[in-house]
């Protein structure tokens, strides 16, 4: 399910890009009475990350598209009326990205660990690899980033991967922030 209209993407030359995570990454988490972070559940809720449309802008600037590819579970559980999540999304397409995709379904190819979402991207928009990177703020970004074999920056300062078989995989880079990855990438690129 992609919310960016259809591009004709006639190019024929391979881009750059970067694909961000959302919550944690481009929005705030949010903490739940129990103790813990989740996504949030409704606009009210919704809010980014200081620095992210920031950071976007300067990936752009540099040349790179800029992608969101994002897990969210909560609307099958109906915690996330599909009504907010679009309004979310839409604000993100608004701050500069160029698509954004959603996986919904626990295990699919496209919710992440897999890198479903982010090989759709890269034959729909011709993405070089070697010169991507991926964001992320948890294992399962930087596996699905691993997996399609593109740089991957951390955010936080807690990398911790609780899957055996993925424990061999650690991101390339890690920041403070998202802007802080932006700005990792226009140094590395």
């Amino acid at each position: 399910y992609s919310i960016a209209p259809k591009s004709s993407n006639k190019q024929d030359k391979m881009v750059r890009a970067v694909f961000f995570d959302r919550d944690g990454v481009l929005n705030e988490l949010v903490k739940r009475p129990n103790g813990e972070k989740t996504a949030p559940w409704n606009i009210d809720e919704f809010r980014p990350i200081p620095g992210a449309t920031a950071a976007i802008e300067l990936v752009k600037d540099m040349g790179f598209m800029a992608f969101c590819v994002t897990n969210q579970p909560d609307v099958l559980d109906e915690k996330l009326p599909m009504y907010h999540l679009n309004i979310m999304m839409q604000y993100l397409l608004d701050c500069g990205l160029d698509d954004a995709l959603v996986a919904y379904e626990r295990g699919s190819a496209w919710y992440k660990p897999n890198n479903g979402m982010i090989e759709t991207l890269v034959r729909k928009y011709k993405i070089d690899r070697d010169a991507s990177f991926m964001i992320g703020d948890r294992w399962k970004d930087i596996v699905a980033g691993h997996k399609s074999k593109l740089t991957t920056i951390f955010v936080g300062n807690n990398y911790h991967c609780p899957e055996e078989k993925f424990k061999h995989i650690h991101p390339d880079l890690i920041a403070d922030n998202v802007l802080h990855a932006a700005c990792l990438i226009e140094e590395y690129a």
